[in-house]
């Protein structure tokens, strides 16, 4: 493995958007998933105006509520984050440490 640092003036907006979504979506679409889950179960994990959803309409229903909240999150997030990265690389540049599995090769594609 081969660890280097970059030193990064500045991310692109569109850049923090999508490590920002691909954080929130592989999180919370499966975490509602296993809620809708529980509640096909019979489990009090999906609500919908404060009523709780069972059955299949709770597992149906589970899917749309993760997505939302993590488009949402991602919103929400991700603006505070490109505006904090910002205002943070008008004082310094951002040092990310990447860790390798091999060096990098010429593209093939």
């Amino acid at each position: 493995m081969e660890d280097r640092t970059l030193i990064i003036r500045r991310l692109s907006t569109s850049s923090v958007f999508r490590i920002v979504a691909a954080g929130t979506f592989f999180f919370f679409i499966p975490l509602a998933v296993l809620f809708g889950v529980l509640a096909l179960f019979g489990l009090n994990t999906i609500r919908w105006g404060n009523q709780p959803i069972y059955g299949i309409s709770g597992l149906l229903l589970s899917p749309v509520i993760g997505l939302v909240l993590a488009g949402l999150l991602t919103a929400m997030g991700g603006f505070a984050l490109a505006c904090g990265l910002w205002l943070y690389s008008k004082f310094r540049p951002l040092r990310l440490r990447l860790i390798e599995d091999a060096p990098i090769a010429a593209h093939d594609e």
